[in-house]
């Protein structure tokens, strides 16, 4: 009713209904997180491949430091405000001791068949001050029901342990296009396809909904994916179409790859790449997703603790001076549109003592607008049409000039082979 009155407003207003956010992902611009990692870790991390066969006996599990608490302080150090824990992948092989499949942790020696990951991060998570959520991949190459009905009620079952309350408040869940290929099913050793709608993703929402109230849904609801993993949403791209508004999450790895691989050591992202992908994806009104991996002995590379730290030192100093006087310089401003009836800017402009400095499309639930050389106007103004400014808003920062130009010149992440797979239509999403 919520949603129907609000479009019922916009379309008083303006003359016509814009798609808006749902009351969740509302929530979410404006109490974050904006920056979170997607963490993985399991099988494949002691295989060194991305995607496992299904097959892998739970024996090699067997971190001898696995230390969820330093993995989520790392994040907290690098400014991050929420962890997406992938819980299964697409070998099928669940890191908590789900009642859904034999193949999961407790048939491990993990903790002595005990163990349960999932619940270690999610409590050093609450720990750290950051919110926790959940991936379990709709495809499972190890299940041997999986392309048949019994599979999707094992695949809602799970959802439903991991969001039923024993695990807390879920702030995201994320789901992908990972639809079926080959897999050990069992033992079959096959190549299985499912047909559209196999996953029955709608009744899965409303469980979820009905489950934890404040999630929000990437891929299948509020937030959806920008067409790459190097963390870019293109310039002036709009968050919503003729139906529905649904955020950019800009997800990239920071090593090369999504899994921990020994051979990448030295190859993970720098602070000032990070700080380059923050403002091509916060920046561009989405949200940011680190790719977080964990070695083998269940921790964090000290390379990847001290990439992480950087970024968040950057990013605070970025922000640290908030400029607030006239004629004051500035070289950073942040633009912010109210959502609450949807997207309504479609053109904009800052002038600056009378000159265009900067113009765009798009504002969103953020736009940040760079200066190499500071402004010091004494008059900024937003230029969008007049019945509309109240919905903007707008704040001036002085960053380093030489820490803004360092960022300008640090090199673009590249994009995994996974993406380019899904761009060729070997995986949809």
């Amino acid at each position: 009713m919520r949603n129907i009155f609000l479009m019922a407003t916009c379309a008083c207003l303006f003359g016509f209904a814009a798609p808006m956010p749902s009351t969740q992902l509302l929530a979410r611009i404006k109490n974050g997180p904006e920056v979170i990692a997607i963490v993985h870790w399991g099988p494949n991390t002691y295989l060194e491949r991305e995607w496992g066969y299904g097959d892998a006996s739970p024996a090699i599990v067997n971190p001898s430091k696995f230390n969820a608490d330093q993995i989520a302080s790392a994040c907290k150090a690098g400014g991050i405000g929420g962890i997406v824990f992938v819980a299964k992948h697409h070998d099928g092989f669940c890191l908590w001791p789900t009642k859904t499949t034999e193949y999961n942790i407790s048939k491990s020696p993990f903790r002595g068949g005990k163990g349960d990951c999932v619940k270690e991060m999610e409590t050093a998570c609450r720990r750290a001050g950051l919110k926790f959520g959940i991936y379990i991949s709709p495809w499972d190459r190890n299940n041997a029901d999986y392309g048949t009905p019994k599979y999707v009620e094992t695949y809602h079952a799970q959802y439903r342990e991991l969001c039923g309350g024993a695990y807390g408040e879920i702030f995201e869940a994320w789901f992908d296009g990972a639809n079926g290929g080959d897999g050990y099913y069992g033992g079959a050793r096959e190549r299985r396809r499912i047909p559209n709608g196999y996953y029955r993703y709608d009744g899965l929402a409303k469980m979820l909904l009905e489950l934890q109230p404040g999630i929000t849904l990437m891929g299948i609801g509020d937030f959806s994916w920008p067409g790459n993993e190097a963390g870019v949403i293109r310039p002036n791209t709009s968050h919503s179409d003729a139906s529905r508004f649904r955020m950019f999450e800009a997800d990239f790895p920071l090593r090369r790859r999504w899994f921990y691989d020994a051979r990448h050591k030295g190859m993970s992202k720098n602070g000032d790449t990070l700080a380059k992908i923050y403002f091509t994806s916060v920046g561009r009104g989405g949200t940011m997703n680190i790719g977080i991996a964990p070695n083998k002995d269940g921790i964090l590379d000290e390379e990847d603790c001290e990439k992480l730290r950087t970024f968040g030192q950057i990013k605070a100093e970025l922000f640290a001076n908030e400029i607030k006087d006239a004629g004051s310089r500035f070289n950073i401003v942040e633009l912010r549109e109210d959502l609450s009836c949807g997207e309504q800017m479609h053109e904009w402009s800052l002038v600056a003592d009378g000159k265009t400095v900067a113009a765009g499309r798009f504002i969103g639930a953020k736009r940040l607008v760079t200066f190499l050389e500071p402004l010091a106007a004494r008059a900024l103004e937003i230029s969008v049409p007049s019945d509309l400014r109240k919905f903007v808003s707008v704040k001036r920062y002085f960053a380093p000039p030489e820490l803004l130009k360092k960022i300008g010149v640090a090199d673009a992440a590249a994009d995994t082979d996974t993406a380019k797979k899904m761009r060729a239509g070997a995986i949809s999403n």
